[in-house]
């Protein structure tokens, strides 16, 4: 297993791991599996901000991490969030989750970013534990959400109804 940032050439792969990632948070509502490469190769294309890493056995994605700068944080400088780590479901168990985290630390310190920051589940304890064995600390903090009529609420799109 290697983990390295991902080429065009593993799209296809990684979509796939997308696509289970994608039905795995959404259900019913996920995105159609037809439609989840071409999303993935339009952002793919068009963004250079996004950092995505890929554990890859030949030439198949086993999981991946996606990390995006943020700024500022402490002191004006940069963080480097993860907004997604996932490993395929037939792949856990073999250390991947781990390596795509030191692989992200790794990254994030290439790039001077001074803190490396994710979100997980409140009810995913098995992430949330090897997080901790690797260091991560719960900064107490609440992570809110805006979607759909919420945000074109809060956007003055739409009136409260």
């Amino acid at each position: 297993m290697e983990i390295r940032h991902a080429t065009d050439a593993d799209l296809p792969s990684l979509a796939k791991v997308m696509d289970e990632e994608n039905i795995h948070y959404e259900g019913s509502d996920a995105l159609p599996a037809d439609r989840v490469l071409p999303k993935l190769e339009r952002w793919f294309s068009a963004n250079n901000d996004t950092r995505v890493l890929v554990a890859v056995d030949g030439e198949s994605v086993l999981g991946f991490a996606t990390l995006v700068p943020l700024f500022p944080a402490g002191n004006l400088n940069v963080s480097m969030f993860i907004k997604d780590l996932y490993v395929a479901a037939d792949a856990r168990g073999r250390g991947i989750g781990e390596a795509l985290m030191r692989r992200s630390a790794a990254e994030a310190r290439r790039l001077g970013a001074t803190r490396l920051e994710l979100t997980v589940d409140g009810d995913n304890s098995r992430a949330k534990a090897l997080y901790e064995v690797l260091g991560g600390s719960d900064t107490h903090k609440s992570y809110l959400r805006w979607e759909g009529g919420a945000m074109a609420m809060l956007a003055g799109e739409i009136e409260n109804a």
